[in-house]
């Protein structure tokens, strides 16, 4: 059946089903003339929940923006799991972005922006012909889970590149988003608190399962993917029962893995000077509280900030609730009971110069060997000595590159090796790391590392051929467009297959844990794209060491 037929076949059904509407009039080959919308060149599309204007281009390209996939989580709604959308009545234009979340301004985003009512996605169609469904990309957003939205990612470059839907989605952000306290998993019928921004998410994911295939998208390869705090949503959602069966393969991309997620009653205790600020620090009728509050008063009660390596590790994050995250992502895939789908896991060769960068700009000084000492000493705690053994100044040019250095490999390399090496028993997984030296700039300019260069965020403009920082499409060189381009057909083959190798890619090879291959991608003048020799990754990366660090730590419970 062509995806005409399926598309009027859905429209058909969901528009009875919502609006009650009988679309069984004038038909055409026994399709009902109204319900071929999807095919429609005005960008005239139906959904379950009503119709959409989108803006319709050639050959089948197609954007529906700010499409609602949960109702506004706003006054009783607010620090609630997302609820389902009303239908409207009507036509909704979806030529426009709808809201992004609220943000605060940080070192990240220069400027406060956004609302409450923010639960609508985007929807990205390549042209493409008529006769197969096509792979869907769902994208989280990074941002430290308090910064960013999807509608900063502009996804067409990337769904013509990739040949797939391209879906980026909002969600809620920082306390908003992310606030768990025992008095909210008490009104719960579920128990869970704090993780609203990880179920808006599913709902996001609820949202493409009953409506892509409307909009020529397949519903049965559905790749979750994301950067950040997103890539850290997608091992979560990895782990997550409540996203069984919404995804079939997922992409995690830069996500500090090493990090211990709190449960509900350690992220609430952390939250007690907040909870003061704001004038809610009672448990009886706390949750009442917080939902009459203006969201401008949690927004600067939040003092949130992007000096990750001030504040040791991100303010908000998922929490083990028990319910949504049961345990902590990587035991539940050591013990087998994950989503099992194929993964692709990576990062940038340097991220941590992005956070060394915005450390020393908030300080306004150089990092010097006591800044280093004394955040390994909080940071690693009685570990600190070995670290800093493991990592001797001499090996580096600055202090601050050592710093960067260290971060790098225990949160990044070493947390996501473990994570590749216990999903690797359940499905395939695919490793890579990324790095080009002379990347766009970033959303924060150092000033006194002298290149951000392989930094955290510097694969995004690449994989989406547009920059999220300045909103336009990057003047890359030749070699540097090859890697774009590259990167964007490795990602659509893993959406379409589970498996990124395709006609005229340099092979890559399935991770194992005996050889630990790692796919580099970079620009020809840096060595290309090309897999790593057996255990060069585990060596560049320190990971005979932070293994025995990590597992030492979780005996000692220091971590």
């Amino acid at each position: 059946m062509s995806i005409q037929l399926k598309a009027a076949w859905h429209q058909a059904n969901t528009a009875a089903r919502a609006l009650g509407r009988s679309l069984l009039i004038s038909l055409i080959v026994g399709i009902p003339v109204s319900a071929l919308a999807a095919a429609d060149s005005t960008g005239l599309v139906e959904v379950a929940d009503g119709q959409l204007q989108c803006t319709a281009g050639p050959a089948g390209r197609l954007q529906c923006l700010g499409v609602p996939y949960g109702a506004a989580p706003v006054g009783n709604m607010r620090l609630r799991p997302p609820a389902d959308v009303k239908p409207w009545a009507g036509v909704r234009d979806a030529t426009t972005f709808a809201s992004a979340c609220l943000e605060a301004k940080t070192e990240y985003s220069k400027a406060q922006a956004g609302s409450e009512d923010c639960l609508y996605l985007n929807v990205y169609v390549p042209p493409h012909a008529d006769d197969e469904p096509l792979p869907v990309m769902v994208w989280l957003h990074g941002g430290g889970f308090i910064n960013g939205s999807g509608n900063a990612f502009q996804g067409a470059n990337l769904a013509e590149t990739a040949n797939v839907i391209v879906v980026t989605v909002n969600y809620r952000l920082g306390a908003l988003g992310w606030l768990a306290l025992p008095s909210l998993a008490k009104e719960s019928a579920s128990g869970s608190a704090g993780n609203y921004g990880l179920q808006d998410s599913i709902q996001a994911l609820k949202w493409v399962q009953q409506n892509i295939q409307v909009l020529g998208g397949d519903n049965h390869r559905v790749t979750l993917f994301g950067q950040s705090a997103g890539g850290e949503q997608t091992l979560a959602l990895v782990a997550s029962p409540y996203a069984a069966g919404l995804f079939q393969r997922a992409i995690s991309m830069s996500a500090p893995a090493t990090l211990k997620l709190p449960t509900i009653e350690q992220a609430a205790a952390a939250r007690a000077g907040f909870l003061k600020e704001v004038g809610c620090s009672d448990e009886v009728g706390q949750a009442e509280c917080l939902r009459e509050l203006p969201a401008q008063k949690i927004l600067d009660a939040s003092h949130t900030s992007w000096d990750l390596i001030q504040q040791l590790g991100l303010q908000f994050t998922p929490v083990v609730d028990g319910v949504v995250l049961p345990k902590q992502w990587l035991e539940i895939f050591k013990d087998g009971t994950s989503n099992k789908v194929p993964t692709i896991i990576g990062h940038t060769r340097d991220e941590s110069n992005l956070f060394v960068a915005i450390n020393e700009n908030n300080r306004n000084v150089v990092t010097d060997t006591q800044q280093v000492d004394d955040r390994v000493a909080k940071f690693f705690k009685t570990l600190g000595p070995l670290v800093k053994w493991q990592y001797p100044q001499a090996d580096f040019a600055n202090p601050g590159l050592r710093m960067a250095k260290m971060v790098d490999d225990a949160q990044f390399a070493a947390g996501l090796t473990q994570d590749r090496n216990a999903l690797v028993k359940l499905a395939p997984v695919y490793a890579y790391q990324s790095c080009d030296p002379n990347a766009p700039d970033s959303h924060v300019h150092a000033q006194f590392i002298a290149q951000l260069g392989c930094g955290h965020d510097s694969d995004l403009a690449y994989l989406f051929q547009f920059d999220d920082f300045n909103g336009q499409v990057p003047q890359f060189t030749p070699e540097q467009q090859a890697l774009a381009q590259a990167m964007g057909r490795y990602w659509g083959n893993f959406a379409a297959t589970g498996n990124p190798n395709g006609a005229g890619l340099p092979h890559w090879p399935p991770y194992n844990k005996k050889d630990g291959l790692v796919q580099l991608l970079e620009p020809a003048s840096t060595g290309g794209i090309r897999a790593t020799a057996p255990k060069e990754y585990y060596q560049t990366h320190n990971l005979g060491f932070w293994n025995a660090s990590l597992w030492l730590a979780s005996v000692l419970g220091l971590r």
